[in-house]
């Protein structure tokens, strides 16, 4: 009987020194190569409203016209866009800094349908390609979670076409430049070597939100 009460005491005294005992974070662990692929809901270009009708070459009537008015009066369109999809590399400097080259997807169609029979009569579609280079500071850095914020710049190149549905016939505009940017404000990622991001940002890419996937190494 004494004998188990001195152990009950021996471990109620222990309880007191393991309690003072700071545990060690493990080493913050850098991985220099990630490997991503993302995708966002509501694409950049098309969220600040590119024009089909002067970037997809849309109307081949006068647009504004008499002959104008009148084909729109009988007809009505639809639009419809993908997604926002990038897949890029960074490399990480050191724990708070790091750059990343992406090339992002966005893809648009405006479909002209006649209000009489609901055929669909002509198609414009604008295709952007979107080479970017982002600047990410990452101020939250544990080995499965990391916050950071981004800034990006590149040249999103629009491919533009028209055609009417009936004989195939239609034009097509030269490639088109335009800058492109994009900043996030917050971004967090959880996992180590496989790992989820979620960002929040604005900008020609994408605006609101993005889920990605990607690996470090």
């Amino acid at each position: 009987m004494n004998r188990f009460v001195v152990i009950i005491l021996s471990l109620l005294l222990s309880f007191p020194l393991s309690a003072g005992v700071k545990r060690e974070r493990p080493p913050f662990d850098l991985r220099k190569h990630e490997f991503a692929l993302s995708g966002a809901v509501f694409p950049g270009r098309y969220a600040f409203g590119y024009d089909f009708d002067s970037d997809a070459a849309g109307h081949d009537a006068g647009y504004g016209s008499v002959a104008g008015l009148y084909d729109d009066a009988r007809t009505y369109n639809k639009e419809r866009v993908t997604d926002s999809w990038v897949l890029s590399y960074t490399y990480n400097f050191t724990d708070a800094f790091s750059l990343s080259a992406g090339l992002g997807y966005e893809g648009g169609w405006s479909e002209y349908y006649s209000r009489a029979d609901d055929s669909k009569i002509r198609v414009a579609e604008c295709h952007y390609i979107t080479p970017m280079v982002t600047a990410r500071f990452s101020w939250l850095n544990r080995n499965l979670v990391r916050m950071y914020s981004s800034a990006g710049a590149g040249v999103s190149v629009a491919f533009a076409k028209a055609y009417n549905v009936a004989d195939g016939t239609g034009n097509a505009k030269s490639p088109q430049a335009h800058l492109s940017l994009q900043l996030t404000p917050v971004g967090i990622s959880v996992g180590r070597d496989l790992f989820g991001f979620f960002e929040i940002g604005v900008g020609t890419v994408y605006v609101g939100g993005c889920l990605g996937i990607g690996y470090r190494f």
